[in-house]
């Protein structure tokens, strides 16, 4: 059973998903406290057997009435005792974990370990905040948004069970001859080219994707840099078209055995797609069979077979920067992404700035940081009209200086309401009724605003610029599709580079069975491919010798991690373990810029309450653990290297060791160096 709800401050639920567990949990819930007649309790109708979400059978009030009492107690202990639940275990072993969000509420509920149900709660925010961003509520009118966000959902969570990139958050390069390599950045600096005439558009990126893998990443001049998290999920992206397909070709052979009714939808002023039906459905692929119909829409739009979407990716000016994304499968596992920044970066940098300030504020957390604060709220309504009067001149220009005049008048009105004066006297957290009524009105303005200037973006002027890069692409590539479809599957295990394979290379290391390299300063994975069967699903097995006498599990490899990752959380940066049949070794280790190894500073249990989750998706938990282990030393000049190695269960404790040192010190031979690679440019 898995479910992830969000709610809003009125315990209302804005996003629901869910599997079928969850949704006869519920109703069975639901019969036992008298909200649902026992009747009404068989089965419902069949949906799609891919079909993970049955949301469309849950009435979304009897959701609300069984969480308003847990949601309702988290934020009081949230609120007035500053101390939330992280999570809730019930006696049936159902585990509840809170997670809060720009004032929302996300619930995760399954019988899953609570460690796992906080990686996919704070993935989901941090999804929420790649597709809508601080504008939450989005979910429950956008059929479009939520369609993408579930399928964004569905994409990771099979990608975390079966690639190794996705398990430890790693880029993971297709190693490829230099000849190969050269032609896909000469292929992406063409598609470069050909986007330079979009005048809205800032320079931008484009790259391939082979199954996961990245093949090549090209960057214009004044680009800002993508980081891995981005690469990432760009790469989610792809995925998770292929998911929503699988998904409208299901609900379409469903509805013919199924009635279904179609949701009736408008467009808002801000050309936000809205539920005009009062209805309270909730969105997911599967089973709304209406969502397969949305094409052409200004957040989801697709030309051809080319989609459009907006997403706020994470750079260094702003950590919400809006880009518009076009991405086109080429071949079968080869796809084509191309990143352009919209020109109104500046202009989030200065909403978010006051919606930061505003929630500061709202929820007492201000100390003897008011003043500042203050100031910092006035000057960016300030920057953000200036900003927004010299935009083009537009209609959009005009509905974005509109909205922003909208948060001048309302932030006139919060200075009127005393806030200074409570800013200056205040003694304790609780906020005045008028100042409190103040403040929520202009962040649910400014939160228009933000949506009108960041989301509100549409591909049209630009489509027949993406309809001729992607052809060049597509054109330059052809020759090399099915070699890369093959390669792909074999990454490390094809002759990777003429001068060795990974085969002949993990014959120096006797004993080794398998290891995950993963420079932590780009955020790359090394690592040989997992052996997969014909149809490209993992194998369950992997031959460890050539008489086959052992085999490794893929859960073992997923288990190793996952026990390393538990022990890093609470300091432990080395550690060496075995079961039955393996051995296993866990390092993490620091170095200057010269290479030299550096020794962190004391890592008590206590690191976990301070760190995020390992990995970068959610956030950079090691840039975090360098500041912890390096105190006031710029995390920008370490560099950082992790290494899983599985050995055979009789290799001792030296042999380990010295596989260790030298592998750490060789791996290059394999993949060449960093800056050898034109491919890598990153």
């Amino acid at each position: 059973m898995q479910a992830v709800l969000i709610f809003d401050q009125l315990n209302d639920v804005v996003y629901l998903r869910c599997d079928h567990r969850f949704v006869r949990h519920v109703r069975t819930m639901a019969a036992s406290q008298g909200l649902l007649q026992e009747q009404d309790l068989a089965d419902p109708q069949p949906v799609s057997p891919r079909s993970r979400l049955g949301v469309s059978h849950l009435d979304p009030n009897i959701v609300v009435q069984i969480f308003s009492p847990l949601v309702t107690s988290q934020r009081i202990m949230a609120t007035q005792f500053n101390n939330p639940y992280t999570s809730v275990t019930c006696q049936d072993g159902t585990t509840v974990v809170f997670q809060e969000y720009a004032g929302y509420l996300f619930v995760g509920v399954g019988h899953q370990e609570e460690c796992h149900l906080q990686r996919l709660i704070s993935m989901t925010i941090r999804m929420v905040q790649l597709v809508v961003g601080p504008c939450v509520t989005i979910l429950k009118r956008s059929a479009t948004k939520s369609a993408l966000l579930d399928s964004l959902l569905e994409a990771w969570q099979r990608l975390y069970s079966s690639e190794q990139s996705y398990l430890v958050e790693a880029v993971e390069r297709l190693v490829v001859n230099s000849e190969l390599s050269a032609a896909a950045v000469k292929a992406l600096a063409s598609v470069v080219d050909k986007m330079k005439a979009a005048k809205e558009l800032t320079p931008c990126h484009a790259m391939f994707f082979v199954r996961s893998k990245l093949l090549a990443l090209y960057s214009s001049r004044n680009a800002q840099e993508l980081s891995a998290s981005d690469l990432l999920f760009l790469n989610l992206l792809v995925e998770a078209s292929q998911v929503k397909e699988l998904g409208q070709i299901e609900e379409c052979e469903t509805d013919n055995e199924i009635n279904t009714e179609t949701v009736d939808h408008r467009k808002d002023d801000d050309g936000i797609e809205v539920d005009s039906s009062d209805s309270g459905e909730f969105y997911s692929i599967p089973s709304t069979p209406s969502l397969g119909r949305h094409a052409g829409l200004v957040e989801d739009e697709q030309e051809g077979k080319i989609r459009s979407c907006v997403l706020l990716l994470h750079t260094e000016v702003c950590h919400l920067t809006p880009h518009l994304v076009h991405y086109e499968t080429l071949s079968d596992g080869l796809a084509l992404v191309i990143v352009s920044e919209i020109n109104r970066t500046q202009l989030s940098v200065q909403l978010i700035t006051l919606l930061t300030g505003l929630e500061e504020m709202l929820a007492g957390n201000v100390n003897s940081r008011g003043k500042l604060i203050l100031d910092a709220c006035d000057t960016a309504v300030r920057k953000s009209l200036e900003l927004a009067k010299r935009l083009p001149r537009s209609k959009t220009a005009e509905r974005i200086e509109k909205a922003l005049q909208q948060v001048h008048y309302r932030w006139e009105n919060v200075k009127k309401s005393g806030v200074e004066d409570w800013l200056r006297t205040a003694s304790d957290a609780e906020v005045p009724t008028r100042v409190d009524a103040s403040l929520t009105s202009l962040v649910e303005t400014t939160r228009a605003a933000w949506r009108t200037a960041c989301l509100a973006v549409s591909s049209a002027t630009s489509a027949q610029l993406v309809e001729s890069a992607v052809a060049v692409a597509a054109d330059r590539m052809a020759d090399y599709c099915h070699f890369l479809e093959v390669k792909a599957l074999r990454n490390m295990t094809l002759g990777c580079r003429s001068a060795l394979t990974i085969n002949k290379y993990l014959e120096e290391f006797p004993g080794l069975v398998h290891f995950l390299y993963v420079d932590r300063s780009s955020h790359q994975l090394t690592s040989p491919t997992l052996l997969t069967d014909e149809a490209g699903e993992i194998s369950k097995e992997l031959e460890v010798s050539e008489n086959g006498a052992r085999a490794l599990t893929v859960a073992r490899v997923w288990s190793m991690v996952e026990f390393a990752r538990s022990h890093l959380a609470k300091g432990h940066l080395s550690l060496m373990w075995k079961d039955t049949t393996f051995s296993y070794a866990y390092f993490l280790w620091f170095e200057d810029g010269s290479g030299n190894p550096l020794k962190p500073g004391e890592l008590d249990e206590t690191v976990s309450e301070t760190l995020p989750l390992p990995g970068v998706l959610c956030e950079d938990f090691y840039r975090s653990l360098c500041t912890r282990a390096f105190p006031g030393m710029d995390p920008n000049r370490l560099r950082v290297y992790e290494l899983f190695c599985i050995h055979l269960g009789l290799a001792t404790s030296p042999c380990v060791l010295e596989h260790t040192r030298r592998l750490a010190a060789t791996i290059w031979e394999v993949t060449g160096p960093m800056d050898a690679n034109p491919a890598d440019l990153l």
